[in-house]
C-alpha cells in the first residue's frame, strides 16, 4: 500500500511539474505577443556662437536648423545606443537609457563639447505642486571653473568649482525671483542677475558663449 502511494506521490509531482513547466513558455510565434519598444526623449540647444546647426540621429535629419542659443521640441528617440551627427560632422555614439528625458547641448566643434544633461525620468512627476526645480550649468568653453550664487528666498546658496560642462543639482524653489551670480577668478561676471523664473517648473539655468561675452538663459524642461 505504502509503494502504491510513493508512485501515486511522485507521478503527482512530475505532473505538477509540468503544468508550471509549461504554462510559463511563450509562444514567440503568437502575434499578439509584441517586443517592447524602449523609447527616450530629447531637446537639442544649440550654444555654439555665430553658428546655425542642423542634428541627425542614426541617418535620419531629425532637426533641419536651430540658430545659436535656440532649443528644439522634445524628440522621441528610440533609447540605447544611438549616433548622433551635428554642424560640421562632428559625430558622437550615445546610449540614451530607457524612459529618460535628456537635454543635449551643443556648445561648439568637438565631441567633448556636446552635454546630454539627463533631466528625469519620463514616468515621475515633473517637479512638486506649485514649486520650481532649478538647476545651473555651466557650458562656456574658456569660462574655467565658476563660483555661483543663487539667492532666493533671500537667502544664497554658493556652490564653487563648477567647471565646463558641470552644474549644480536641482534646487527646489517656491519663492521668486531666482537671482545668479557667477564669479570667476576675481572676476564677478554676472551680478545678481534674475534669471526670469517665475512660475513652478523644471528648469535649467545655463552660461554658454565665450568669457569675453558671456550669455545667460534660462531653458525650460516641464
Amino acid at each position: 500500500m505504502k509503494c502504491k502511494f510513493t508512485i501515486c506521490f511522485f507521478g503527482f509531482v512530475i505532473f505538477l511539474a509540468y503544468l508550471v513547466t509549461w504554462s510559463g513558455c511563450i509562444n514567440i510565434d503568437n502575434p499578439v505577443v509584441q517586443p517592447v519598444d524602449y523609447r527616450s526623449l530629447a531637446k537639442f540647444v544649440n550654444l555654439k556662437s555665430g553658428t546655425t546647426i542642423k542634428v541627425n540621429v542614426d541617418g535620419v535629419d531629425k532637426v533641419s536648423s536651430l540658430s545659436f542659443g535656440e532649443a528644439s521640441s522634445y524628440l522621441d528617440l528610440p533609447a540605447g545606443s544611438r549616433v548622433f551627427v551635428f554642424a560640421a560632422g562632428d559625430t558622437l555614439r550615445r546610449s540614451l537609457d530607457s524612459e529618460k528625458k535628456y537635454t543635449v547641448f551643443y556648445v561648439g566643434k568637438g565631441l567633448d563639447s556636446v552635454l546630454f544633461a539627463a533631466e528625469r525620468n519620463t514616468f515621475d512627476e515633473p517637479y512638486p505642486s506649485g514649486k520650481a526645480l532649478v538647476r545651473f550649468l555651466n557650458l562656456s568653453p574658456n569660462l574655467g571653473a565658476a563660483k555661483v550664487i543663487i539667492n532666493f528666498a533671500g537667502k544664497d546658496s554658493t556652490f564653487s568649482n563648477v567647471g565646463f560642462k558641470a552644474g549644480t543639482p536641482y534646487l527646489e524653489i517656491s519663492s521668486f525671483p531666482v537671482k545668479y551670480t557667477v564669479i570667476s577668478g576675481t572676476d564677478t561676471l554676472i551680478k545678481a542677475w534674475d534669471s526670469g523664473i517665475s512660475s513652478a517648473g523644471r528648469y535649467s539655468v545655463v552660461v554658454y558663449g565665450l568669457r569675453t561675452d558671456l550669455q545667460k538663459k534660462f531653458f525650460k524642461e516641464d
